[in-house]
Order: structure tokens, then sequence, then C-alpha cells
């Protein structure tokens, strides 16, 4: 939820845990016309909206025309300020291969360190949130992708705002993950999805249990 009151602002990485959220404009408040620290929208299948008490949201259609949206991504590239088209015909659409995705900048982990993955979603269909893991390859010294896990929200009232989220390690799994960094991707069923307050935080080993031991029931 989008906050306006001074105090507020005061607290605004911190959740009720007191927990920072390491991932940068996490609420898409920042920035004017495109949020700051993600990447940009495309205004055919991705939007930025505004929702009364939450503010900036991420609204992603894909329902577009699979042949239409790769049109556009190419276009864009030529032409960043070009206007976007109308949708085509919804047939062959985008969800039913690439999906639509828009991703977060890059953060850094820390050796060991538990994280907790949480979005707010509203939407019929299961969408997923990725964290994609990087380390240096050893030859290029390039980043290189070695970890992912993910989150699958499936919101039974798609009405209605719900908060979801994950547990994650990703130097248990993979010893030399460095960085890290978020995929919105919405594709199967071609829909209509919409996203908030993406935050990753630092968790207790005691609170990894607890996710832990959810898994497990």
């Amino acid at each position: 939820m989008k906050i306006h009151y001074l105090l507020a602002i005061l607290c605004l990485s911190f959740s009720s845990h007191g927990a920072a959220n390491l991932l940068p404009n996490g609420n898409f408040d920042k920035g004017e016309k495109q949020a700051a620290s993600w990447e940009h929208i495309d205004g055919l299948t991705s939007f930025w909206e505004y929702e009364k008490g939450r503010g900036r949201i991420l609204k992603v259609d894909s329902r577009v025309s699979r042949k239409q949206a790769l049109a556009w991504k190419q276009q864009q590239k030529k032409n960043p300020g070009a206007k976007p088209p109308y949708p085509s015909k919804k047939l062959q659409c985008v969800a039913s291969m690439e999906g639509v995705t828009l991703d977060s900048g890059l953060i850094d982990v820390e050796p060991g360190q538990n994280y907790k993955l949480s979005v707010d979603y509203r939407g019929r269909f299961k969408p997923i949130i990725w964290i994609k893991g990087f380390m240096f390859h050893p030859g290029s010294k390039m980043l290189t992708d070695c970890y992912q896990t993910r989150l699958v929200p499936e919101n039974d009232d798609p009405e209605k705002w719900k908060t979801f989220s994950i547990d994650f390690n990703p130097t248990q799994r993979i010893s030399g993950t460095c960085k890290i960094k978020v995929r919105i991707f919405g594709y199967w069923a071609p829909g209509i999805y919409y996203f908030d307050n993406v935050r990753i935080e630092k968790i207790s080993p005691e609170e990894m249990a607890k996710f832990v031991s959810k898994r497990s029931k």
C-alpha cells in the first residue's frame, strides 16, 4: 500500500516486522513516467496504472498477439518514443509462448543468508514471480545465470489484493551466487495481472524453519 504521511515515509523501507526491503522501489512509486529500478513498460503488454489507496501498480496483459508483441519490441528499440499500437486479434497471443516479463534491477546477496520474497497480487490466473541468481563466470569474469526459484500466486478471489511469499537461500544452493533480481512473468492463461509491493527481506533461521515446516505439511 502506498503511504502519504510523513511519519510513514520515514518508515517506508520496513515491513510490519521491521525488516528492510532489499529490493529498490518494490512498490513502483519512485520515478515519473517509468518506475525507477525496473525495466520500462512497453504500453502494449505491460502498463503502469494508479489505484486509489495503493498508488502505482503494474498491469500485465498476456492476451496480445505474439506476432504484434514481438514486432512492437523491435520497433521500440529503434524508436523508444513510438506510440503503442492497438492490440490485434488475441487468438495467437503472447501468453502461449514468451509471455510478458518485467525485471527489477540487480541486488547483492550475502553468503548463507535466508531471504523472503513477497508480492501483492490481484488477478484470475497464476503468474510467476521469479528470483534469478547470477555468479561471475571464472573464465569470462562476466555475470552468468546460476540459480532460480519462483513464487506462484494462486488467488481464490481475483477481485481482491492478496499477499503471497516464499523463502529462499541462493548461496545454499549455489555458493557462488552474488546477485539476484526479480522477474515478474504473466503467461498462460491469457489475461490481466496486477502486481504491487514486491519485497525481498532478510529472514532469521527461525523464520526460515517456519516456511520449511509449512511446505512439509
